[in-house]
């Protein structure tokens, strides 16, 4: 599926949603968030003031490092190349953003524990704004659909999967369990659909992350489960 981003009204539309204030409140909400459940994961198995700063922050920026690493042999249409977004110019604002949220909640977890569910439902929020962000900037580079929800993907659930990893746990994306992957996949999958068929920029990617957020929300409530391996030799032992 190929995307019209050469359309010159498209491009418009996209570079008007980046300066809108919507788009900017986006990216600094799954920050926070994101930096809000690496932070309280971290705490829980309680590491120092270092650890939570390092494992809130990669959480919170490290599903779009990836991201960005993925994309570097692309040019913006301004004709400079893409490099990692917190790294340059006034986005270095949200590296500040996670060091801070991740500190604030090092000093909260000392006082207050946080209720159960905390993680899930922040991490839920993050993957979800963070899938649209990813897929956004795909669409914007002018890659073709199939990438523009790997992007997606890749930066609703690298952040996540990072801060498990930090913090000795299997990461969501890969727990039979979890549906995960698939919620950021959906959400992805609706964007670049509705923009094949020239749907208003602007609604394509808040419906997406709806879908994205409400997949994953519905799935646990529900208990939902994707198909998991189990060898057919385990089945003939049990027998």
């Amino acid at each position: 599926m190929e995307l019209d981003t050469c359309n010159p009204d498209s491009l418009q539309a996209v570079q008007n949603f980046g300066e809108h204030p919507l788009f900017y409140f986006c990216c600094v909400f799954a920050t926070v968030v994101g930096a809000i459940a690496g932070a309280t994961a971290s705490s829980r198995v309680r590491m120092d003031i270092v650890g939570v700063l390092v494992c809130g922050t990669i959480a919170s920026l490290g599903g779009g490092t990836v991201r960005d690493i993925l994309l570097s042999g692309m040019v913006n249409h301004n004709g400079t190349p893409v490099t990692i977004y917190w790294v340059v110019g006034h986005d270095v604002q949200f590296l500040y953003m996670a060091l801070a949220t991740s500190l604030i909640m090092f000093y909260v977890t000392r006082f207050w524990n946080p209720p159960v569910g905390t993680i899930r439902v922040a991490d839920t929020f993050a993957m979800a704004f963070f899938t649209l962000l990813g897929a956004a900037k795909a669409y914007y580079l002018g890659c073709s659909g199939i990438v523009c929800i790997c992007m997606g993907v890749c930066t609703g659930v690298a952040g996540g999967a990072l801060r498990d990893v930090l913090t000795g746990n299997v990461p969501y994306v890969f727990r039979s369990k979890e549906v995960y992957a698939s919620a950021a996949f959906a959400g992805s999958l609706l964007f670049v659909v509705l923009q094949y068929f020239n749907c208003p920029y602007q609604v394509s990617y808040i419906l997406g992350t709806i879908v994205a957020f409400s997949v994953r929300m519905v799935a646990v409530y529900l208990n939902w489960q994707l198909p998991s391996y189990r060898s057919l030799l385990d089945s003939h032992h049990e027998q």
